[in-house]
């Protein structure tokens, strides 16, 4: 640092000799000749030597008088300071709690500059000392995470993210012991502060993506690849974390004598660089209105919000927090109580016990259940007490009070538990409740956006998944033309219903419907692909990714019947990646889908009765409740009803 200012042009000042007395940050102390800029040097210049004489205060101080400037030697020097401050006991002044916060920031500082073995030097005694916290020290602790660690970029960094995501599990299951004297809008924020930059990056994100060369040519070089046979459809793995590096052997740009392998490393690389393009294009996190700490004020007097957190290495735990405008109430389950040590640990961190209770739900409520309407074990599961969900007083209270609306904040392998089959009071859920899920707290605030002409656009594809070995399904453009009947439009079919037919919608419907085919890819969720009509100069297929490239915050309801279709990937931070993902992300304001193969008669008869009551209503969740519990009235023997699913990514306020 010192070199660089000795290297500045014009540097007015004398550099100090070793033992020569540091000028005060005092502005008589400089010359009334000086310029801006000459002072701004003069002043970083000594703050500089500050730092090499053990004075990190006074080095702050200095920086903070020579003005804003945030190049990477201010950047390394505020590093520096900071840390310097914590190894002395010297706090700096100013709003950064002392010591957690000086480190978080200093560690933000060194990973901006991909200085990354020191950003976890910083951050690991603070992991460290966080089950030792009490009080003031546990709060100023957390604070200075929520504060900081959406701020991080860990692309490229995988054992520096994994520091990351171990400091929040740490300090909610800290936060959940000591709940009684800490405000509880903690864990909102905490909850917030894990999923990183992206929480809310479709708020923040400058304009559509733009796909980079290097982008473009390995997705050109996946599609010359690929034999015509679907991906994906199978969900074994789809409860665990995602993993987003590539693994070993043939990762996609070389190398892997099996074909297959080699492309499933190429999806894999390409997802992951669209990881990296949307943390690029992402603003920096500034939680201004401090939304954790404002959430029951935002909630209307009919909503409830249910918030999850699944802290890993805690011994299977689950925290589930509970907010309405007058109050809130925790619950915490523990699962098993057994000490598995480090490998236990990292097994949670990959797949949470909660997750083999959801795959089990998922499993019975998909199974024939011969002569009721869910099997008996599903029926245990469903009823029983083993889900973390709130207490049976908790619901009774609720209704009460008259609330009717819940929205659920789901937490890793919870995004894919059909909560509204579950029962309370004896009562399956979505009887007493509409039941949405939201993206992140940025979903409770008013969003301004333009306003499309009320137009719903449908489209159907019974062929566009032959190609990629999917049977042809003539039953998905008769479920068209019975949903655009509903609203009174044109369903594109068969050759119109293309992937440049469906870009041509989005780009001026307000509401659109679609009936296609659609497959999962677990190992690369941005290639989530639907199959439209296949076209002289297109092979029919819309990825996941592909709906980045748009601006579709004029649409204000996008529905898909396609197998699977809610569904996505979570990685480490538990970010979703997938279709939805992508729609709420390009900034559609809310995505119906299904969270399992729904049969077509139950589909037609949802999305029609969905679509003709939107029409009409300005209230989309409503009109989504009705749908559902009109659907299970006329087809009592299926669960399928509880298979959709409403996700709100962008919200009209308070009383949407």
């Amino acid at each position: 640092m010192e070199a660089r200012l000795h290297a500045l042009p014009h540097d007015p000042t004398d550099c100090p000799a070793p033992g020569d007395p540091l000028p005060e940050p005092l502005p008589e102390s400089f010359p009334a000749t000086w310029s801006t800029a000459q002072r701004s040097a003069a002043l970083l210049h000594a703050a500089a030597h500050a730092r090499d004489r053990q004075r990190p205060a006074l080095g702050v101080a200095l920086l903070r008088l020579a003005g804003p400037g945030d190049g990477p030697g201010i950047r390394l020097l505020t590093a520096d300071l900071y840390r310097l401050a914590v190894e002395l006991g010297e706090p700096v002044s100013g709003r950064v709690p002392f010591p957690w916060g000086h480190s978080t920031y200093a560690a933000l500082s060194y990973a901006s500059l991909n200085q990354q073995d020191l950003a976890q030097a910083c951050l690991l005694p603070v992991l460290q000392e966080i089950p030792r916290l009490r009080g003031d020290d546990l709060k100023n602790a957390v604070y200075a995470i929520i504060v900081d660690l959406p701020n991080f970029d860990t692309s490229g960094a995988p054992a520096l993210g994994e520091v990351l995501r171990d400091l929040v599990h740490a300090a909610v299951w800290q936060l959940t012991a000591r709940i009684e004297t800490m405000p509880v809008a903690l864990m909102l924020g905490l909850h917030q502060a894990g999923k990183g930059p992206e929480a809310g990056a479709w708020r923040r994100i400058d304009g559509p993506l733009i796909r980079p060369a290097h982008i473009e040519n390995y997705v050109g070089k996946l599609r010359a690849l690929e034999s015509p046979t679907a991906v994906g459809g199978a969900t074994a793995n789809l409860l665990d974390v995602l993993d987003a590096e590539p693994r070993p052997g043939g990762e996609g740009d070389g190398g892997g004598d099996d074909r297959d392998e080699f492309a499933r490393n190429l999806r894999r690389r390409i997802s992951s660089f669209i990881d990296d393009e949307l943390r690029g294009r992402s603003a920096a996190f500034v939680d201004d209105a401090h939304l954790w700490a404002r959430t029951g004020e935002l909630l209307d007097d009919r909503t409830v919000l249910l918030t999850w957190f699944l802290p890993t290495a805690v011994n299977g735990a689950a925290v589930l927090l509970a907010v309405t405008r007058e109050d809130s109430a925790m619950t915490v389950q523990l699962g098993d109580p057994a000490d598995g040590g480090p490998e236990r640990a990292e097994a949670y961190a990959d797949r949470h016990p909660v997750a083999d209770l959801v795959d089990a739900v998922r499993t019975e409520v998909e199974r024939d259940p011969l002569f009721g309407d869910v099997t008996p074990e599903g029926r245990r599961l469903l009823t029983g007490h083993e889900l973390p969900l709130p207490a049976a007083d908790l619901w009774a209270a609720w209704k009460a009070r008259g609330k009717d609306r819940l929205l659920l904040w789901p937490h890793g392998a919870l995004h894919y538990l059909p909560v509204a089959l579950c029962t309370a009071d004896g009562r399956p859920i979505a009887d007493d409740w509409t039941v949405t899920t939201i993206v992140g707290l940025e979903a409770l605030l008013p969003v301004d956006g333009p306003v499309r002409p009320r137009r719903t656009a449908v489209l159907a594809s019974a062929n566009g998944g032959v190609p990629y070995g999917l049977p042809a399904e003539p039953a998905l453009e008769e479920h068209a033309r019975a949903v655009a009947e509903a609203v009174g439009a044109n369903p594109l079919t068969g050759p119109a219903a293309t992937r440049a037919g469906l870009l041509a919608e989005l780009a001026t419907a307000d509401v659109v419907h679609l009936a296609v085919h659609g497959t999962m890819d677990q190992d690369a969720p941005w290639l989530h692909c639907l199959y439209l009509t296949p076209d002289e100069d297109d092979d029919g297929r819309v990825f996941a990714h592909d709906f980045l490239e748009l601006d579709l915050s004029g649409v204000r309801l996008v529905t898909v019947a396609a197998c699977e279709s809610a569904l996505g990937r979570f990685d480490r931070a538990d970010n979703v990646r997938g279709v939805p993902a992508a729609l709420i992300t390009a900034g559609v304001q809310a995505v119906v889908g299904c969270l399992w193969a729904v049969r077509p008669e139950p589909a037609t008869y949802f999305y029609h009765l969905l679509h003709r009551r939107a029409g009409q209503a300005e209230d989309l969740e409503r009109a989504f409740r009705e749908a559902r519990a009109a659907t299970r009235a006329r087809y009592p023997q299926y669960r399928d009803w509880g298979a959709f699913t409403y996700l709100l990514g962008r919200s009209k306020g308070a009383e949407a």
